[in-house]
């Protein structure tokens, strides 16, 4: 399947066959010894699965982009994260490179120079990572040069949730409308998108509870609709404080319900859908919400978005004792996270864990010291 010839021009041409009658490729070498150490390489690959056809990896970065992002199936806010970051940090530096032609520096080099904090940074990293390795798979490159690379470390710095007379002097700047969303965000933990996407009908206030099946999203371009929560996690059923309670009531009294036809990825139907917060009837779209809290937190001299509302949720439930699997329940989180994230506010409980220990071994030092005649 392989051979060397000399060339009238002195030459030595290593030929080749992917596989028997296959076509035949060719590479020109001036040593006979650089010929039969290209080929020895070439059989390696073609015996061990990582052979790739020459002409395969001189296909583009951005040309493989496009056919790589064609062929996934990504929720909204994935294609739209990954769209982004695309062409704002890959394509620029990357884009007409040839993908056979990046190896592992490359990769380090252009991750170093992105305009973007170490934890961004990575997750552009990430992305470029996983479109490689479908490269690798397409057999147009026989490894990933992404992977293992080495990048920044993130400083991990923790957050100081939000003082409850911080979140009153939010509620208290905020729109009329927009109030009891800071309180039931400050009361349930829900994300932006669950929080302005929770309908009347999800609300159970005989049982104080409502339910999370579904979000709120505001793409790029087009109208908002109504889609699945973030994860498996996210499904959840949420117990209601009286406060939080009689807020909604109240709310709902004074503005009712909206009535904005929107499209459920669930039902895949369009109909009016009863959102609890609405600005003239029609979905409060995650840039007006944005644009809310910002105004009300520079009113209120606080530093602040809703996502800081599910923190001082969690910080609160969590200072307090309660069953970190219970926060992480309400939150839609996983243990795992819920720890990683709330440590540092969660009570150190040393001084509870020496009186259990001197509680469960009861008697003094001398008792346990002292030698027993058996």
């Amino acid at each position: 399947m392989a051979s060397i010839d000399k060339r009238p021009n002195g030459m030595f041409r290593a030929r080749w066959r992917e596989y028997p009658n296959g076509p035949q490729h060719t590479k020109q070498f001036r040593l006979k010894k650089d010929a039969t150490a290209f080929l020895v390489h070439v059989e390696h690959r073609l015996m061990s699965g990582t052979y790739t056809t020459p002409s395969a990896g001189q296909m583009t970065v951005e040309a493989y982009s496009e056919e790589w992002t064609r062929r996934r199936s990504w929720s909204p806010a994935t294609h739209d994260r990954v769209a982004r970051e695309l062409r704002l940090h890959i394509l620029p530096r990357l884009g007409d490179r040839p993908l056979a032609s990046l190896r592992r520096p490359h990769i380090e080099e252009w991750a170093k120079g992105l305009p973007l904090a170490p934890s961004s940074a990575r997750m552009v990293y990430e992305t470029l990572s996983s479109m490689l390795a479908c490269a690798v798979d397409d057999e147009r490159i026989p490894r990933n040069p992404a992977k293992d690379a080495r990048l920044a470390q993130a400083e991990v710095v923790p957050f100081v949730p939000l003082a409850v007379d911080q979140v009153l002097g939010v509620a208290h700047t905020a729109p009329e409308h927009i109030r009891a969303a800071v309180v039931l965000g400050a009361g349930t933990g829900l994300r932006q998108g669950e929080l302005f996407g929770l309908t009347v009908d999800r609300i159970d206030f005989m049982r104080r509870e409502l339910r999370v099946d579904r979000q709120l999203w505001s793409p790029a371009t087009g109208r908002p609709f109504l889609k699945s929560p973030k994860s498996k996690n996210s499904y959840r059923t949420i117990a209601l404080s009286s406060l939080v309670v009689d807020t909604l009531a109240a709310h709902l009294a004074n503005f009712g319900t909206g009535d904005e036809e929107l499209w459920d990825e669930a039902t895949k139907s369009t109909g009016p859908v009863a959102l609890v917060f609405h600005i003239g009837g029609r979905a409060v779209v995650r840039a007006m919400a944005t644009k809310y809290m910002r105004t009300s937190t520079q009113r209120a001299g606080v530093a602040g978005t809703w996502h800081d509302l599910r923190h001082h949720h969690a910080s609160v439930l969590l200072a307090a004792g309660v069953n970190p699997a219970k926060v992480a329940e309400r939150l839609g989180h996983d243990l795992k996270t819920l720890l990683t994230t709330y440590a540092h506010v969660m009570p150190k409980d040393d001084d509870r864990v020496r009186s259990i220990v001197d509680e469960t071994l009861g008697v003094s030092a001398e008792d346990w010291l002292r030698t027993r005649t058996v």
